[in-house]
């Protein structure tokens, strides 16, 4: 070591000429005062101009990274040598400090003297040669391991160490190299840490390398098996896993990663999910884009050479804690994953079995002189007899190597196998040189065995077993001879003959059979079969959680214990509560393991459950002493055998819960039910049980409750209704569509026979399957002849069956037939989209192709973008690699015979919906897409601009079949799968459907839009525009394939639609039927502004959102105006001129030629890629002329409308001329508040009114939609919110209620009416706008009443809560409790109008009902509508008394509130109650009343609680008297008061809000008294418009600020233009107002202005001295400090450069000391509530003002920057390059 240090010296005395030594003094190892040598003596450094970069050099000088702090005015104390340096200034890429410029002269003194932090050097610490939590101490220093000398070492030293690898404490502490020398070199002596310290680093030492030390002294430690109570242990504990791994525990502590602490979970050593740790809990990784090099710089990270696989889909096990990374994108050089693009933490969009993996190479770094694969030659030389020290050191850097080196290599062979067998025995293979390799079995025996077990994680062998018991092996044979004595942790540590040193062949393959953990298994609580599920373990009995409990894992169990299989799997300890530990949680079985240790599961004693989940059972009892008769398959007349014949049950007591117990007892899941009066027929026998009363766990009925006399006639015979059991349907021998009729029965999967098998037999199967019919009926064994039983003949359905064991049939395994006679099928090749597909079993489904529909978009019938089916939603395939052999397999696949052409970068067009497939490489040969090879599906890092294409030869393939096979190669369904636009354009043409080999076209007879709609829906558009006739694209020249066409609109083909039938038809190709299809964005509006300008949305996926200013100019905006109906455009806007809109943001990189006829023919980035965010929200200004060529959308000329109103034309000639769907795109509420009002549209330049002739609830949803409310609560008449002045623009306006606009709905024509303005419109909308907040207020009145219990109430409670009571056949009745849950308690509370439950209550907590129990057992799944969806027991069938009546807390009954009779900030507090408004009696009404109400209504706080009636007497009932609030509360009725309606007050005591608006105020673009008027209002600060703006506005606002009074009111944006929105216009205070929303205004962001008109003030200089210091919140008090104008530069709203005003400018300040505290201060200051970061280094753009404050210290409690410490106004030692910055918390 010292002679490398002296060749550095030596060579930067040559670089420099003049290079000094440096080093650090008065602190820690990596901080200190910076010292120089020069001439023999140590000095010091002067700290002028002392910053990061010159601390940088110092610390990379040293060894270090980089510095985390550079430290002034002899932070480290004052030095006492010469000051060598002065005026250092680095640049921060020099080498040592002398490279930097500086002046060996100095006007300093030692107070002066400059110090460094650097970042830790030593913060990988791990443990080597011993286990997870013990071992020596090796610290990463200088690019290798090196050890810790035991000098001074004690526990207070070893906690340190513990502390730093994640665990809670140290134990013992180790010296003499307890657990073997190390080889590295020594690093650290004489430690000496007070306990405090977060790493070995940061306490006292000798100095780095600093030792007079040898390995034989080396320092360990044993760490408390259990790591630190602050890092959650969810997996099993690393004592119990096999200690495969290089080191167990790693972390980098004190340094620059975020998630240096990286983990494999789940898997084993080298293998298992990723999980770092962030924020002090471990988290996982998504997969999205998860590859190999991801994968590589995690298994570096842990200590591997490399990943050999990037695992994804929760390979191993779903992880808990948060998902902490997504879209991980490394280069793979990368030393850490923090250091990889990402998301961000914790931004996904993912769920846990999205968790990633990896499996690293067994192979440790070649880097890390530690354990891992071994070179031949020091395995001869570890094996000899003859080694001694000397030989050793001249292979290993190490002093002195006694006998325990051996212990060091223990993990040569650290990874075992059991092959050939089960999860507990088999052939034993080890992991060597990349490779498994086996054990040859000469002298093994039982030792050997439990060595192998132990290491594997069993207690102990059972057998170790030679001779190749479980077949020979094909790999190396790497041991021989092995002799362990028992007692080795793994096989390497046992002797032997030498890696791959042996006499033997793989007949002589050694084997084990280990302990099976938990292999005793038993059913408790129940009975013989079926209990609780019970596992042996560490001596005693315990239980299964039910996490993750199903079928599958059931079946396990129930084998395990000698059944066939699992009838149910229970939860929710169903048998009783057992006692003992829970064993196992999250238990996921296939289903095909012989015991439950096998199963995939958290870990031994891993839990989060309690013993009311205990998981339970009912396996299959064998019982064949009934039958069903008189019924199908699963229905009919329960009979059992007795005395050697059959007899009937009396049906007395007959209910849900016997049906139940018969239907197990035969196989089936459960009854559906129960059958009474020998509804399946009378039986003939004895009648042999009476009176049977089971509770439901019997699994036969004789252990039943049973009278064995009877009083009954055989009119009494029960039955039962099973479910289905054969739900398990397959097709075999065939496709994905098509094959043999399978079904599984009796454990077993058999055939149908063929006898009378019809096509709508076929059809049933189809359905069941989840395909949407059947094409074809096979028979005669078509797909070859089954092996199992033939389980059904002579099936005979009706075709409306959900299954086949719903269709007659001779009865279960009764048939006359042969395999020869197998029926089969062909499915339609398009699964039911509206069927779900997650009941059947994935491996019971068709597996030919995942991605077997492929179509061709935006081109034509023969070329377009190639897009998959994947999903249940069309994706494309990118375009990397992509060439003529992958577009060849496209072509073959749709029935061409070759491609002409691969495409790229989106030739067609760009796609919309996900990227499926990446790097596709065919060979040429596959069948389909899939068969290639490519990343993996949805795994790419594409665009869609990189969307592949391809042009196929315009000749079919005429080797396809075309009859009696379904070409499974075309995209779609049917028979005509191909359908293309000929003759027209991307979107438009004649429409040509492909059969018999041949494009033809279809008859125009009864064409219309709805059978266009189905042709643009199977084309990939959304709905078609127009349909066209008469051959309007020109005559085809091919056969006319179909003729009247009938289609409903439902379909997704044209052939599911009625026609005359193929090639059947009266016609010519003159009539020769087109379509126009609807443009993916053809809907565009101007938002935030005019009538001809505003910010441009586009609606896309059913919601507005905006478009983005990247490149953004007149070309753009030309389209977009066109687009409107207006000439052209004026100007195109950028930076959001009119306002950020909410939405997502659609478009980016937006390049129109000029030409396009909408935005969506331009080329961009795709939709909804972007890199922006609302601030760029791109606007336009359009000519006020709209285009004479207009005939579609958007502004409407005179002559056009008295065209289109004149008579001559009909209704069906309008719609193919103007699909109106933009004509009155803007509407607005006028005359009252933010949710209600006059209904005015924008029409002609000019805002109109709407006449209420026909006016109802339907036109007002219709509004209250397109205003961004979810509906309407009210429909007004007779100018209930004053007259209008404008034209009145609409009349008898007739909506259904579904439409979009205003000008969707039937109406007499634009300004055609009958009316005067007291006729005008009104509308009171939901007050929450459903992209807000979730809707918890719809009245009962507007639900759906469906379903047999659609009338529910609460009762013995009050509005919100009571028992559930039901309304059935004429009376009101209860819910039994038994089973009830939130589930349950949320569909209750959705059906009567609220939004969800807040609690289920059980045992009549609101008193008992008095009426019958309708239901008992209810089973919600959570989505149903009413009670009646969910699973129950029957109506009126139940086991319960009254005692047990369910009930419920639903969410807040009064959570519509309004304010009436004021503003739309103030006004009479109106409740909605009982389907109307009521008003709220004044009694007690206070401030914190008036507080839940404004907070309730989205404002922060209430300003005045007012009283008798100020804003009026109300008309409807008091709803609320003697209101209590704590003022903390959400929502009016979760105060006390004196209950709902009951009142003595009148309406003169109606009580009233005023609520605050402005949350700030503040003047900007001045100075301290004088400013451009701004207000915080939803999150952003917004101008005033100047449109009356007087002395008396002025006043308002300067008293609000703290100012007397106002010296002026200024227009005109006299202080610069602002850039947010314009909140308000039109304010006509009185001047005697508190704030500026008590003034009288047109309502918020109503305005007709720009920000050329923005309003200002001058104050008075003098504050109020009148205004009070306590209760008045800080933005109103007086600004007395000097620094009161504080802004964000070179950033956004919420984020930027701190900026102060100060001597008539502004300034910045700096960085040193900054935090989040002093950022806390700023940010309140500013109005928001908190800060999230405080940022530093100029993070948002150097200031080039003075820089006003530096060394800033807040306690976090100051108004002002001014009022925390700081070194003085303009008193500093920083360069801009340190201007610091905050980001606010916005609410």
């Amino acid at each position: 070591m010292q002679l490398w240090w002296l060749l550095v010296v030596a060579c930067s005395v040559l670089i420099s000429g003049n290079a000094k030594l440096i080093r650090l003094a008065g602190g820690a190892g990596n901080t200190g005062r910076v010292e120089v040598y020069h001439n023999g003596q140590w000095g010091t450094v002067c700290d002028d101009g002392w910053g990061l970069e010159e601390a940088n050099v110092v610390c990379r000088q040293l060894g270090f990274e980089s510095a985390s702090w550079s430290r002034t005015m002899a932070h480290y104390g004052q030095g006492t040598g010469p000051i060598l340096l002065d005026d250092v200034v680095c640049d921060g890429s020099e080498t040592f400090l002398t490279q930097c410029s500086h002046s060996d002269t100095h006007d300093c003194q030692h107070t002066e003297d400059a110090g460094v932090d650097c970042y830790s050097v030593l913060n990988n610490v791990r443990l080597a040669g011993g286990g997870g939590n013990y071992g020596r101490v090796e610290v990463y220093y200088n690019g290798q391991w090196g050890t810790v000398c035991d000098d001074g070492w004690d526990l207070i030293d070893a906690n340190v160490v513990c502390r730093q690898l994640g665990f809670e404490s140290a134990l013992e502490s180790k010296s003499s190299a307890f657990y073997g020398q190390g080889s590295g070199t020594i690093v650290l002596d004489d430690v000496d840490c007070t306990g405090d310290e977060d790493s070995l680093d940061q306490c006292r030492h000798n100095g780095l390398e600093e030792h007079n030390c040898v390995h034989y002294e080396d320092a360990g430690v044993v760490c408390s098996n259990t790591p630190n109570t602050l890092l959650p242990t969810t997996d099993t504990p690393s004592s119990l896993l096999p200690t495969t791994g290089v080191w167990n525990n790693v972390r980098l502590a004190g340094g620059g990663g975020v998630l240096n602490n990286v983990r494999l979970a789940g898997g084993g050593g080298n293998y298992g999910r990723v999980e770092v740790y962030y924020n002090e809990q471990w988290g996982t990784v998504c997969d999205d884009g998860w590859d190999l090099n991801d994968a590589h710089v995690v298994c570096r990270q842990l200590g591997f050479e490399s990943a050999l696989e990037g695992n994804s889909n929760a390979m191993y096990g779903l992880g808990s804690g948060p998902i902490v990374l997504d879209d991980v994108d490394c280069t793979g050089d990368e030393h850490s994953l923090d250091q990889c693009r990402h998301n961000g933490l914790e931004e996904h969009n993912c769920v846990h079995y999205e968790d990633a993996g990896v499996v690293c190479s067994n192979t440790p770094s070649t880097l890390l002189p530690t354990t891992g694969y071994i070179t031949e030659e020091l395995t001869t030389l570890l094996l000899s007899t003859s080694y001694f020290t000397e030989a050793l050191t001249t292979l290993l850097p190490s002093t002195k190597v006694p006998i325990r080196l051996w212990r060091w290599r223990v993990d040569i062979l650290n990874t075992v196998r059991l092959a050939g067998g089960g999860g507990n025995y088999g052939r034993v293979e080890v992991y060597y040189k990349g490779q498994w390799g086996t054990v040859c079995d000469d002298l093994w025996d039982s030792d050997d065995a439990n060595v192998v077990c132990r290491q594997l994680g069993f207690e102990f062998a059972l057998e170790g077993n030679r001779n190749a018991l479980y077949g020979q092996g094909s790999g190396p044979i790497v041991l021989d001879d092995v002799e362990c004595t028992g007692d080795e942790d793994s096989l390497d540590q046992c002797r032997h003959n030498g890696l791959e040193e042996h006499n033997c062949g793989h007949h002589e393959d050694a084997g084990v059979v280990c302990q099976n953990i938990l292999n005793t298994v038993r059913l408790a609580g129940g009975g013989g079969n079926y209990g609780r599920v019970e596992v042996y373990y560490k001596g005693q009995w315990g239980t299964v959680c039910d996490d993750w409990w199903d079928s599958d894992d059931a079946n396990v169990v129930c084998r395990q214990l000698g059944f066939e299989f699992a009838l149910e799997g229970n939860r929710y300890a169903l048998y009783g509560q057992g006692s003992g530990p829970i064993v196992l949680d999250d238990v996921e079985c296939t289903g095909d393991e012989d015991s439950l240790d096998q199963c995939r599961h958290n870990g031994l004693e891993e839990h989060n459950c309690g013993h009311h989940e205990d998981a339970g059972v009912v396996c299959q009892s064998n019982a064949k002493e009934i039958r069903l008769a008189g019924g199908a398959g699963n229905t009919g007349r329960v009979e059992v055998y007795h005395n050697g014949q059959w007899g009937t049950v009396c049906d007395d007591g007959w209910g849900i819960e016997e049906a139940d117990v018969v239907c197990r007892q035969l196989g089936f899941e459960s009854a559906s039910w129960s059958r009474t009066k020998a509804h399946y027929g009378q039986g003939t026998g004895p009648i042999l049980l009476d009176d049977v009363v089971c509770d439901g766990s019997e699994t036969s009925l004789t252990q039943c409750s049973h009278s064995d006399t009877d009083n009954c006639q055989h009119t009494e015979d029960a039955g039962v209704d099973c479910y289905s059991v054969l739900n398990n349907v397959r097709l075999a021998g065939g496709g994905g569509n098509y094959g043999r009729v399978e079904v599984y029965y009796n454990g077993q999967w058999g055939t149908v026979c063929d006898d009378g098998w019809d096509l709508i037999d076929a059809n049933v199967v189809c359905r069941q399957l989840g395909f949407d019919s059947a094409l074809e009926s096979k028979s005669s064994a078509f797909y070859g002849q089954g092996s199992g039983t033939i389980v059904l003949d002579d099936v005979d359905c009706t075709g409306d069956e959900d299954s086949l064991d719903q269709c007659g049939h001779a009865g279960l395994e009764e048939h006359n037939c042969g395999h020869h006679e197998d029926a089969g099928v062909v499915c339609q090749n398009t699964p039911n989209t509206l069927l779900p597909t997650t009941d059947t079993p994935s491996s019971l489904l068709p597996t030919t192709g995942v991605l077997n529909n492929v179509r061709l978009a935006g081109g034509g019938g023969n070329f377009g973008r190639v897009e998959v089916y994947y999903k249940g939603q069309w994706g494309t395939v990118c375009d990397d690699l992509w060439d003529s052999d992958d577009a060849n397999v496209v072509c073959r696949q749709l029935g061409f015979e070759f491609a002409l052409e691969g495409n790229r970068n989106a030739l067609y067009g760009q796609g919309s919906g996900p990227i499926v497939l990446d790097d596709v490489e065919c060979t040429g040969d596959e069948d389909s897409l899939d068969q290639c090879r490519h990343n993996g599906l949805e795994e790419h890092n594409c665009g869609h601009y990189e969307d592949a294409g391809v042009v196929c030869s315009n000749t079919p393939n005429t080797l396809l079949p075309t009859t009696d096979t379904p070409n499974t190669l075309l995209p779609t369904t049917g028979v005509l799968n191909n359908v293309r636009l000929a003759g027209g354009g991307g979107n438009y043409g004649r429409v040509e459907v492909y059969y018999n080999g041949q494009w033809g076209t279809v008859c125009d007879d009864g064409w219309d839009l709805i059978d266009a709609n189905v042709v643009c829906r199977q084309l990939g558009f959304d709905s078609a525009l127009e349909y066209n006739s008469n051959a309007l694209y020109d005559q085809g020249s091919g056969p006319i394939v179909l003729d009247d066409v009938d289609c409903t609109g439902d379909e997704d083909s044209l052939d599911q639609c009625g026609h005359a039938g193929l090639e059947k038809h009266n016609c010519g190709h003159h009539e020769d039927a087109g379509v126009v299809c609807n443009s993916v964005l053809n809907n565009v509006r101007l938002a935030g502004g005019g009538g001809h300008y505003g910010r441009v949305e586009v609606y896309y996926k059913g919601q507005w959102g905006t478009v983005c200013d990247d490149l953004w100019d007149s070309d753009d905006a030309n389209v977009v105006c066109r687009q409107l109906g207006f000439e052209f455009a004026l100007e195109g806007n950028r930076d959001a001129l009119y306002g950020q809109g909410s939405g997502p943001i659609v478009l980016d990189d937006v390049e129109c030629t000029g030409d396009e006829d909408s935005l969506d023919q331009c080329r961009h980035n795709g939709l909804e890629e972007h890199n922006c965010g609302h601030y760029e929200d791109a606007g336009v200004v359009c000519s006020n002329t709209p285009s004479t060529l207009l005939p579609t959308t958007g502004y409407i000329t005179e002559e056009l409308t008295t065209l289109l109103l004149s008579t001559s034309y009909s209704t069906e000639a309008l719609t193919t001329l103007l699909p109106s769907t933009n004509i009155l795109n803007t509407v607005r509420l006028a005359g009252g508040g933010g949710n209600y009002g006059r209904v005015e549209v924008y029409y002609k330049g000019q805002w109109g009114t709407v006449c209420d002739d026909l006016w109802d609830s339907d036109d007002a949803n219709v509004v209250c939609r397109q205003l961004g409310f979810e509906f309407a609560l009210e429909g007004n008449r007779n100018a209930l919110y004053g007259q209008g002045s404008g034209p009145i623009v609409l009349d008898d306006v007739e909506c259904t209620g579904d439409e979009d606009s205003l000008d969707q709905c039937r109406h007499n024509g634009l300004e055609e009416h009958n009316c005067r303005h007291h006729e005008d419109a009104g509308v009171v909308c939901q007050n929450t706008p459903n992209t807000l907040l979730p809707t918890t207020d719809t009245p009962s009145s507007l639900l759906p009443t469906t379903g047999v219990l659609n009338n529910v109430r609460l009762a013995g409670g009050g509005g919100n809560y009571g028992r559930v009571e039901v309304y059935y056949n004429g009376q009101w009745g209860t819910v039994c409790d038994d089973g009830w849950d939130l589930i349950d308690a949320n569909v209750v509370c959705r059906q009567l109008g609220f939004d969800s439950a807040l609690e289920y209550n059980s045992n009549a907590l609101y008193g008992q009902g008095s009426g019958p129990i309708m239901l008992d057992d209810v089973d919600c799944t959570g989505d149903e509508d009413s009670l009646d969806q969910c699973g129950h027991a029957g109506l009126e069938e139940h086991n319960c008394g009254h005692h047990e009546d369910a009930g419920v807390v639903c969410n807040s009954v009064l959570n519509n509130v309004r304010l009436a009779g004021g503003g739309g900030n103030y006004g009479r507090v109106e409740v909605y109650y009982n389907e109307q408004w009521g008003t709220v009696c004044d009694d007690g009404w206070d401030l914190n009343d008036a507080h839940v109400v404004c907070r309730q209504l989205g404002f922060e706080s209430a300003l005045e609680g007012n009283s008798n009636a100020m804003y009026g007497l109300g008309s409807g009932p008091i709803v609320l008297d003697d209101v209590d609030c704590t003022g903390d509360e959400h929502s009016l009725d979760q105060c006390r008061h004196a209950g709902l309606e009951e009142d003595n007050c009148d309406h003169f005591e109606d009580a009233g809000v005023v609520c605050r608006v402005f949350d700030n105020v503040r003047l900007a673009g001045g100075g301290g008294n004088y400013g451009r008027v701004e207000v915080h209002y939803n999150g952003q600060w917004g101008t005033v418009c100047d449109d009356g703006w007087d002395l008396n506005d002025a006043h308002v606002i300067c008293r609000q600020l703290g100012f007397e009074f106002a010296l002026e009111g200024n227009s005109n944006a006299l202080y610069g233009q602002g850039s947010g929105p314009i909140v308000l216009d039109n304010v006509n205070c009185m001047g005697d107002e508190d704030s500026l929303d008590q003034c009288r205004h047109n309502g918020l962001e109503e305005h007709n202005c720009v920000h050329y008109e923005d309003a200002g003030v001058v104050c008075s200089n003098t504050p109020n001295t009148l205004l009070p210091t306590t209760d008045t919140p800080s933005s109103l008090l007086p600004t007395t400090g000097v620094l009161n104008n504080v802004r964000l530069a070179g950033g956004g709203a919420n984020y930027g450069r701190v900026e102060v005003y100060y001597n008539g400018q502004w300034g910045t300040v700096c960085d040193d000391g900054w935090d989040v505290t002093d950022a806390n201060v700023v940010c309140r200051q500013l109005g928001f509530d908190s800060a999230k970061e405080g940022n530093s280094y100029a993070l948002y753009g150097q200031g080039s003002g003075p820089i006003v404050l530096d060394d800033v210290d807040c306690t976090g409690d100051e108004d002002f920057l001014d009022q925390c410490g700081h070194a003085g106004l303009e008193n500093h030692d920083c360069g801009h390059h340190e201007d610091a910055g905050v980001v606010c918390t916005v609410l």
